[in-house]
């Protein structure tokens, strides 16, 4: 199963296989002005993100067909909890935090 995902603002798209192998990548010209550690971080955690999203996604497909944890834990799959730490890391913050403030900026 492939999918792809594209970062917050938009600059970077990325397909992937469940794994985590990137197969196509695309760039805005903004996003090549990033340091290059920068934009590598930021594609590896599109990857990953692409990867756990898939796995967890296949976990719970297998789950309501009603295969057994043991057959799912042999298949190393993702976890829900591996996935939130992605997501967490990916878009730098937790989702369980309350917001430094309501107010928005006009």
């Amino acid at each position: 199963m492939n999918a792809s995902l594209r970062s917050p603002n938009g600059g970077i798209q990325v397909r992937a296989t469940a794994r985590g192998l990137p197969i196509s990548l695309k760039l805005e010209p903004r996003e090549l002005s990033k340091a290059p550690s920068d934009l590598a971080r930021e594609i590896l955690l599109l990857c990953q993100l692409v990867a756990k999203r898939s796995q967890v996604e296949q976990r719970r497909e297998l789950i309501a067909r009603g295969f057994s944890h043991a057959v799912i834990g042999s298949l190393n799959l993702s976890t829900e909890e591996e996935l939130a730490r992605v997501e967490t890391a990916f878009l730098g913050e937790d989702p369980d935090d309350p917001p430094d403030t309501w107010m928005k900026s006009v």
